[in-house]
């Protein structure tokens, strides 16, 4: 099916290929449109001069507006990816170096790396920007730095973010305005023992290291030597260069088993659990330093003080009460939580404030402390005076400045300190004066803030801010929670984040806005009332809450749910309140779950993944109704997960009606759905897996033939996406072909699945594994239609392959190897050289047996299978004592597979007795216990014959006859006879089923 292309404006695919260019002169124009669009006439050239992509143009060159010139860049990217090695747009670079030999060196480079980014070869850049990191640090150009500022801007991300781009942007940092601080200097940074020459020409700042208990809180702010400041105890100023993020190394000891890179923003801090331990900290310049054993741990969560002041009766007649003072004091101490003790002081004097504060600075506080003030507020010298009962507005000494009673608040020396100013102006005053901005010194490694109204007197607005900020502070800001504060994912909130709060939820259009003022380092101030993990309350819905939270609470309880440590009550919460923020948000629930079973299943518990995926199958069957368009797709995904668990644990029956349904749901999605085609097919794969287990190969058959024509018309419209799954699908495709006994249709979709495999090997290395499995699947085919000298050719590429692959990754693929390596061994047997395949049979035995040492449980039956053949080459090879170890390991291995999955494996288990007792009987000192292997597998064979008669009768006839020549060889000639009888009537029928 040919596809549609989207025509582009000439205009616009002369601009694409200049894009690369800084400056664009008339010969570059003229150049790239012979060499790459030839059939284009000369007008583009003038249309694109005077067209709207270009910011400026001179008398000899033009220059594109920098964000179209990266919008062309990102075309340019996915054109050159898009085209064949020989096409003309990939020597665009040729041409352009060409045009502008004697452009200045540092625009050239600035062409060079942008070349390299939309070409996708980002693995240069780094070697590209080195001269200029050189001739910056050992030779101090100041002309670099100068290009860098302005060229940054349009460099392509993929320069901004590359390690030798972040440690030039560090070298020119200061030079970038304030407003323009790029914001890849801040995202990505190097380790820190990588800074090399970088750090030489950086100065170094002093920075506030704090240890909390089990944390280290690290400030990025540097710390101003000259400042008075408070050093809490526990906290360190380290010097470390100048860099933004600053870095640092936390160095592996105790508890901690590796290095761990820091990246601390300059403008805030980071907490960093480190253990009990000392902590090692290393800087850019290599200099470690020691922090001793932790301090007496916080208390977890606030555990704070909150004080409340609610004046309504004054004593002075031009101050009218205000009745509603006390409740609000008391709405808004209840809406701090329960970490919190309340205590409250009503129409205080002047002296009972000042006396209560200084009876907080008596003792210190580890938490927080919050005190809110609520009454009037009189006009004086310094900002507005705090008035208590006993005040009076014709004398100021009768009130407190609102900066005297934050400096008194202050000096209780609790963790953090918050004061809130509510306060009202009396009747009569003018509104032009308020709070003026504090002059309060930094205390390192503590915080205070304050927040300030002052509105008029009864005009309905007296009230307001209180309550506001009790709806805050118990539902979060509307505003919200993007950014700072109130997030979901955070169990408390820190001052800073309650700061940032008010000043972007705080209705605008009121006469007073309050005024933030905080500083130091916050911690958690309040617990969030949004934390994802906590029961909503019940007068609260988190669909109120807006879409951004919805999105936000979702994306972490989708976190939560997924992890496999996490703990099972907290994922139930976090599914519980999924289905809470909505319908949609419970199918991404679902599909959280799903996710959680792949895990699972990857670390190899089964139970566990099959009953998450049981979970979201549970959890979307009520959403059909409500969301089908999400919903159904959903489910049919879950259905698929756990059929897929329970067939890769030989539980056919239960795994059928799952995989049923999923093919049934996805087939009528297909209808409307392309892009549940793909999921149709992977579903018909897997019916025919569950159907060939329970014995239906012709169905089996019907079902792997639909979903490899499937994914052939996949495949044929997007090959790139879909070839590897129908390789997949026809190499299984050729065991059903096997089991109904057409072995040359199984040979030739096999071929057909190697041929897709080969062409991926040959364009991508990392297919080789693939291709592999392929060869090996074509073997079995192969020696299967007695093309022996073939299908010996074909495993020994298969060998030689794996081995390569082992020695790069033995964890991945030594267990493919010693598969291999047996079927190697079994090809030089059906040769005839039985004497050389002894020595990869020995060597797959001893990878299985380390592999099962470890730990590798599922190994065991290959261990076994390879046991087995190794027992058989050494009874030929007149090795009976070998032999009978390597029999008896076999039947070991095959009891306690049969014993954990009854009936799995009862086949190869009588197969291996049968072995077994052969071994012992050539032996020769073993006839009795040959005898007893023999009668078991007898006994497993009856079994089996019972339940599918055709497929075992001539196995037990034959195990029963080699019984019978056990018998003969102990003298017990009767017996012997008599089972020879049995064999006779089972051969030709006369036997039925047991």
């Amino acid at each position: 099916m040919t596809r549609r292309r989207h025509t582009l404006d000439p205009v616009e695919r002369l601009a694409t290929a200049l894009s690369v260019a800084v400056r664009v002169e008339p010969e570059l124009i003229r150049a790239v449109r012979l060499e790459l669009f030839p059939r284009l006439g000369v007008e583009t050239e003038s249309d694109l001069w005077f067209s709207g992509l270009v910011r400026c143009r001179g008398a000899t060159d033009l220059v594109f507006d920098t964000a179209e010139r990266h919008r062309l860049q990102s075309r340019l990217q996915r054109w050159l990816r898009q085209q064949r090695p020989d096409a003309p747009v990939h020597s665009l670079w040729r041409v352009i170096q060409h045009v502008h030999t004697d452009l200045s060196p540092a625009l050239l480079l600035e062409e060079h790396v942008t070349w390299l980014a939309v070409a996708g070869r980002r693995g240069e850049i780094d070697d590209a920007l080195a001269p200029a990191l050189k001739a910056i640090t050992h030779q101090n150009r100041d002309g670099v730095k100068q290009w860098l500022v302005s060229a940054w801007d349009r460099l392509p991300q993929a320069v901004r973010d590359s390690p030798m781009g972040w440690q030039l942007a560090q070298t020119a940092r200061p030079r970038f305005p304030a407003r323009r601080l790029p914001f890849a200097v801040e995202r990505a940074p190097l380790p820190a023992a990588q800074l090399g020459d970088l750090a030489r020409v950086l100065g170094d700042v002093r920075i506030t290291v704090r240890r909390d208990g089990d944390e280290l809180e690290i400030d990025g702010r540097p710390v101003d030597p000259e400042a008075v400041t408070e050093v809490l105890p526990g906290s360190y100023a380290l010097p470390v260069p100048d860099t933004a993020p600053r870095v640092l190394t936390l160095l592996a000891d105790g508890p901690r088993k590796r290095d761990e890179d820091l990246s601390v923003p300059v403008a805030w801090q980071i907490r960093v659990h480190v253990g009990p331990g000392p902590v090692l900290l290393r800087s850019a310049r290599g200099h470690v330093y020691r922090l001793p054993e932790r301090a007496a741990a916080r208390a977890r969560g606030p555990a704070g003080r909150f004080l409340g002041i609610s004046v309504a009766r004054y004593d002075s007649e031009r101050l009218p009460p205000l009745d509603r003072s006390p409740d609000q004091c008391r709405e808004l101490g209840a809406a701090f939580g329960e970490t919190y003790g309340k205590e409250y002081l009503a129409d205080p004097s002047l002296a009972a404030v000042t006396e209560r504060l200084a009876q907080l600075s008596a003792r210190r506080l580890d938490g927080p402390l919050v005190v809110y003030v609520r009454g009037y507020a009189l006009p004086g010298r310094g900002g507005p005076h705090l008035a208590f009962r006993d005040s009076d507005p014709e004398r100021p000494a009768t009130a407190l400045t609102g900066e005297e009673f934050f400096r008194l608040a202050a000096a209780s020396g609790a963790d953090q300190v918050l004061v809130l100013f509510d306060t009202v102006r009396p009747p009569g005053s003018d509104d032009g004066w308020g709070y003026p901005p504090l002059s309060t010194e930094l205390r390192t490694a503590s915080w205070t803030g304050q927040i300030s109204v002052l509105v008029p007197h009864g005009t309905g607005w007296d009230r307001l801010f209180g309550t506001w900020l009790g709806r805050l502070l118990r539902q979060g800001p509307d505003a919200g929670p993007q950014g700072w504060g109130w997030s979901p994912r955070d169990r408390f909130i820190t001052g800073g984040e309650l700061m940032r709060a008010v000043a972007l939820d705080w209705p605008g259009d009121y006469p007073s806005t309050p005024r933030n003022f905080a500083t130091g380092v916050p911690r958690e101030l309040l617990p969030n009332p949004r934390y994802a993990l906590r029961h909503f309350p019940d007068d609260l819905n988190p669909a109120d809450f807006g879409e951004a939270y919805a999105q936000e609470a979702s994306a972490f309880l989708g976190e939560v749910i997924r992890d496999s440590s996490a703990a099972s009550e907290d994922r139930e919460r976090a599914v519980s309140n999924m289905l809470l923020l909505g319908p949609d948000r419970g199918v991404e629930a679902a599909a959280a779950l799903d996710d959680l079973a792949e895990r699972f299943a990857a670390a190899g518990r089964r139970a566990d993944a099959v009953a998450a995926h049981q979970h979201a199958i549970d959890l979307l069957r009520p959403l059909v109704e409500q969301r089908p368009d999400a919903a159904l797709p959903a489910l049919g995904s879950a259905l698929y997960g756990l059929a897929c668990q329970l067939a890769d644990s030989y539980r056919w029956a239960e795994a059928r009606p799952f995989a049923e349904e999923a093919v049934a749901l996805r087939r009528r999605l297909a209808g409307s759905r392309s892009d549940q085609r793909p999921r149709l097919a992977e579903s018909l794969h897997l019916w025919s897996l569950v159907l060939r287990g329970a014995s239906l190969h012709q169905a089996a058959l019907n079902a792997a033939v639909e979903a490899a024509d499937l994914f052939s018309q996949l495949s044929g419209d997007d090959p790139e996406q879909h070839r590897s799954a129908l390789a997949v699908c026809l190499s299984s495709l050729a065991n059903r072909y096997g089991e109904v006994g057409l072995p040359e249709h199984a040979l030739t979709v096999a071929v057909q699945a190697e041929i897709i495999r080969r062409a991926q090997a040959d364009a991508d290395p990392n297919a080789r594994a693939d291709l592999a499995q392929s060869l090996h699947v074509r073997w079995y085919w192969e020696r299967l239609l007695g093309h022996a000298a073939t299908a010996h050719a074909t495993m020994t590429e298969c060998v030689s392959m794996r081995r390569e692959l082992a020695a790069l990754r033995p964890e991945v693929h030594r267990p493919k190897y010693a598969e291999s390596l047996n079927c190697l061994a079994v090809s030089l047997a059906d040769l005839g050289y039985i004497n050389r395949a002894m020595a990869p049979a020995r060597e797959a035995v001893s990878i299985y047996r380390e592999l099962v040492a470890r730990g590798a449980v599922d190994l065991r039956q290959p261990l076994a299978r390879t046991q087995r053949n190794l027992s058989l080459w050494l009874g030929v090879l007149g090795q009976p004592g070998e032999a009978v170890s390597a029999a008896s390991d076999a039947v070991s291995h095959y009891r306690e597979l049969e014993a954990e999955s009854r009936g799995v494996h009862r086949a190869e288990l009588a197969d291996a007795l049968e072995m077994w007792s052969g071994a012992l009987d050539r032996l020769g000192e073993g006839r009795p216990r040959a005898l007893d292997a023999a009668r078991q597998a007898v006994a497993l064979y009856r079994e089996l014959f019972a339940a599918e008669p055709e497929k075992y009768r001539r196995a037990l006839a034959r195990s029963i006859n080699t019984l019978s020549i056990r018998l003969d060889a102990l003298g017990r000639s009767q017996e012997a006879a008599r089972l020879r009888t049995e064999v006779r009537d089972i051969v030709s029928g006369a036997v039925p089923p047991f």
